[in-house]
């Protein structure tokens, strides 16, 4: 019986490989946010409310690869920050 596990890469490191290659084109997507190195500036540049790019599969070896995160920086910045609430006060 295979053990499944999963290896997910932090925020930021959008190196992607053969079959989740990064976007040519990163207009539909939010640029890479880590919100560690924001933990007082809740995120309002442009397109923070935008979602950001990932991609995952299942390598045959059973390994589940995750790039990216397809929250929105604003959506990363309240969970680790704002407790994870929906009530979308930021103080």
């Amino acid at each position: 019986m295979a053990a499944i596990s999963t290896q997910a890469l932090a925020a930021g490191d959008y190196r992607g490989d053969e079959r989740c290659p990064l976007p040519k084109d990163w207009s539909r997507y939010s640029e890479p946010y880590n919100p560690l190195d924001h933990p007082s500036d809740y995120p309002t540049f442009y397109k923070a409310d935008w979602p950001g790019w990932s991609c995952s599969y299942q390598r045959e070896d059973g390994v589940i690869v995750q790039y990216g995160d397809n929250r929105t920086p604003q959506q990363q910045w309240q969970d680790l920050w704002g407790g994870g609430s929906d009530s979308g006060d930021v103080n």
